[in-house]
């Protein structure tokens, strides 16, 4: 076909399809649904023939991994043409041929990372120590080197460690370099995927997650026990890593350690796993020092040495100690007994074991299950949900709670219903480490 012909839109969609038809057989499924479908020709430039593709990364990668494959397809289709070259769409032009092009322009054009980003939260904030060093540098690494980084990248330590600033430092990387960017706690991912399934939009979901050049996960626990998400999870790090994406997760514990289906412990297990710990004692007292210059506070050495002796289990103890200091010394009160006194308190508070709300209790039972409150307190008699219904008796029950409080709670239930099902839910917590851990 010659360059005039080409040049006509109707032909240009013709060899287009054509030369996908046969691409279609040459690549594996997955890179054609995500890379070559989303595609279309523009025309040709002296022996060029231009590709249009949803991004910036989406023609890198076209180029890199299928480029050979593309060649050959078009050069058995068109004779003259030489040579493809790859461009990115331009984000207000979204009219594509094709529903699943259109889709990923939607992708693309979005003026900003799928999920949520702290941009508070970045590198120069982040106080690094002996603890979290090694985190730090994978991090940069993994946004900074030339060379591909290991991944998944799995950090994680107790709760309060820094470990979500770092995600969201890395975060924000990202988005000043211009990468396609997906951002997420674990619960939220879990939320937008059960919906998608609902909505019979799964598919869009998973095109613009998986389109990504850096997918991040936080509170990777929360996935504890949900198989479904899980594997959704799991096959989404497969697809980002076949196409030269990274991950990077949060967790509080090490991945081997959580309930998860083997295909997801073994894909993070096999990236890598790095442990942040506690501040030590000059490191603390150095948090306390700038946490009181962000606030534009003055706290005497005395005080600063004062709250950086406390006995912290996390960065977030700290910080809640330098700001009982902060709060004294701007109401003129800051004196070494009521400082002490203030201390005393504050670590009482952290000591002592937190209760949690019913109605939260039973939220995260029903994420845990995969379900929903309503659906718990509903009529639904779906296994999952009525499982979910007898552990929510039973961890009603070990907060004290009576028959009718419960019964209440869980849509007017009868009673000896509430007393029957409280059995089969301590059976069930009994009988699931990662259920023992939610309630614990």
């Amino acid at each position: 076909m010659g360059g005039e012909a080409m040049l006509q839109h109707r032909d240009l969609v013709r060899l287009w399809s054509a030369i996908l038809g046969r691409l279609e057989f040459d690549v594996r499924p997955h890179q054609f649904r995500t890379w070559l479908k989303p595609t279309r020709a523009l025309g040709l430039e002296g022996a060029t023939l231009l590709v249009e593709a949803p991004s910036s990364f989406a023609c890198d990668w076209l180029t890199e991994q299928l480029g050979p494959a593309v060649v050959d397809a078009v050069a058995e289709a068109a004779g003259p043409v030489t040579s493809v070259r790859f461009v990115p769409r331009r984000a207000a032009d979204i009219d594509c041929p094709f529903e699943d092009a259109r889709m990923a322009a939607r992708v693309s054009a979005s003026p900003g990372p799928i999920g949520t980003i702290a941009r508070e939260f970045t590198f120069d904030r982040y106080l690094v120590g002996e603890g979290n060093r090694v985190a730090v540098s994978s991090c940069h690494e993994l946004i900074e080197s030339e060379e591909r980084s290991v991944s998944p990248l799995v950090i994680f330590g107790s709760p309060g460690m820094g470990k979500t600033h770092l995600l969201h430092a890395l975060a924000g990387r990202a988005m000043e370099r211009g990468w396609p960017l997906a951002c997420f706690r674990a619960e939220e991912f879990t939320n937008r995927y059960m919906e998608a399934v609902r909505s019979s939009r799964l598919p869009e979901f998973q095109a613009s997650v998986r389109g990504v050049r850096l997918f991040i996960l936080d509170d990777l626990q929360y996935l504890d026990g949900k198989t479904g998400t899980q594997n959704e999870f799991v096959n989404t790090i497969d697809t980002l890593l076949q196409q030269g994406g990274m991950v990077a997760c949060g967790s509080e514990r090490p991945p081997l350690d959580l309930n998860f289906v083997e295909r997801l412990a073994m894909r993070l297990s096999g990236g890598t796993s790095i442990h942040v710990r506690p501040f030590c004692y000059a490191e603390r007292l150095e948090f306390v020092g700038r946490v009181a210059a962000e606030r534009k506070c003055e706290l005497p050495a005395w005080a600063a040495e004062r709250v950086a002796n406390i006995n912290a289990r996390s960065v977030r103890e700290v910080l809640g100690a330098a700001n009982v200091a902060i709060s004294l010394a701007r109401c003129g009160e800051l004196a070494l007994a009521r400082l002490d006194t203030e201390l005393v308190k504050l670590s009482l508070e952290l000591a002592a074991p937190k209760r949690v709300c019913d109605q939260d209790l039973i939220e995260r039972i029903a994420g845990y299950f995969e379900t929903t409150f309503a659906e718990i307190a509903g009529r639904s008699r779906k296994p999952a949900v009525t499982g979910a219904r007898a552990v929510a008796i039973a961890a009603l029950r070990e907060q004290g709670r009576s028959n009718a409080v419960i019964a209440a709670l869980l849509g007017n239930r009868d009673r000896t219903t509430i007393s029957q099902l409280s059995g089969r839910g301590r059976e069930m917590i009994e009988a699931d480490s990662g259920l023992a851990r939610l309630l614990a």
